[in-house]
């Protein structure tokens, strides 16, 4: 559709899923999930169904965007955005915003991680589509909730209100917004009912967050109006990371949706993850008789229970006798370790970093 843009925010590092996801290959240019395209690939086709290859924009770091273009040949290169370094989402949706504005202020915007499984894509786009109608009607911030199916303690939460009108039944006012809870009161959340997960996605009109932006993150928009005066083909990377250094590092939720009153959520059931753990990917991978998960490689499995395995293709891996272990080949890595150590998986890759630093 003409007048929706894709923004993708692909510049995360990914260290919770090592050696998987490395510095030099995040896991946003990884084949997670062993169906043969990476995240970012999954991300751009979920979108491709509502927007037009010129209408993506691709927010990266510096040292990615050519894995960026590799991987989305289809897009114009000029819309992969070069970060020079981590600011948070605030500055990275306000860089990508006067980017599209620049091309048609009159537009609507959805925001997207790069990161997530969702297995019912037919299902999230029409509940995108419905808060890409609402997100036109007015001055409305709209963020996709997720229904919650259990107490879980890696997402923020969000507390939905009243629905706004007969004429959008799916969208509701957004009462709170929640940082990840512990485990009581994400239990709490569950048994209320009255709380989804947040997802992270975003919708909304150009015009919308750049005034938002404007009222709540004053100097962020100020450093970007400053860049508005010059046409994106002029933004060199020492421009840019002149704008960058005076950004504060916030997120858009905490800087503009927790202090916005025109902020709403339209739900969806969409069986969605977000594929930021191992413990995410196990959840959602497809178990055998015995709970085990082959997320990739050729596995042979003998008196083994709960686990998880992510090997190279070619590669035969024979497991016997492990309980609740994970199996991860990467290269010239490979991990071996309890799945409830899962978590500490950047701690591995620390640690073998100063080892092989010493050595050299």
């Amino acid at each position: 559709m003409k007048n929706i843009y894709c923004v993708i925010m692909a510049g995360g590092q990914g260290s919770r899923l090592w050696p998987l996801s490395q510095m030099e290959l995040p896991k946003q240019f990884v084949d997670l999930t062993g169906v043969g395209k990476t995240m970012l690939q999954l991300t751009y086709e979920r979108f491709r169904t509502i927007c037009e290859p010129d209408h993506f924009v691709v927010v990266t770091n510096k040292n990615y965007v050519g894995l960026a273009h590799e991987q989305l040949p289809e897009m114009p290169a000029e819309n992969i955005l070069c970060e020079p370094f981590r600011r948070n989402t605030a500055a990275c949706i306000a860089f990508a915003t006067l980017f599209i504005k620049q091309k048609d202020p009159d537009v609507i915007e959805i925001v997207t991680p790069s990161d997530q499984l969702i297995i019912n894509e037919k299902m999230f786009i029409e509940n995108a589509m419905a808060g890409v109608e609402y997100a036109g009607a007015g001055d409305n911030l709209i963020t996709i909730g997720v229904k919650a199916y259990k107490p879980e303690t890696a997402f923020g939460y969000i507390q939905v209100g009243s629905p706004v009108s007969e004429q959008f039944p799916t969208i509701n006012k957004v009462k709170t917004f929640t940082e990840k809870p512990n485990e009581e009161m994400a239990q709490v959340f569950y048994e209320c009912g009255d709380f989804c997960w947040n997802s992270g996605v975003f919708i909304w009109s150009v015009r919308a967050i750049s005034d938002a932006l404007t009222k709540f993150l004053p100097n962020i928009q100020k450093q970007f109006d400053a860049l508005d005066k010059l046409p994106s083909s002029y933004w060199t990377e020492q421009t840019v990371s002149r704008i960058y250094e005076e950004c504060e590092n916030v997120s858009i939720d905490y800087g503009v949706m927790e202090k916005a009153q025109n902020v709403f959520v339209v739900q969806t059931d969409a069986q969605w993850s977000d594929l930021g753990s191992w413990d995410a990917l196990y959840e959602q991978g497809e178990k055998d008789a015995r709970q085990n998960v082959v997320v990739n490689g050729k596995a042979i499995i003998y008196d083994s229970d709960r686990c998880l395995i992510h090997v190279s293709n070619d590669k035969y891996c024979i497991i016997d006798g492990l309980q609740d272990y994970m199996i991860v080949d990467q290269e010239d890595i490979l991990l071996i370790c309890p799945r409830k150590n899962g978590q500490k998986s950047w701690k591995y890759a620390t640690e073998l970093n100063l080892k092989l630093n010493n050595k050299s």
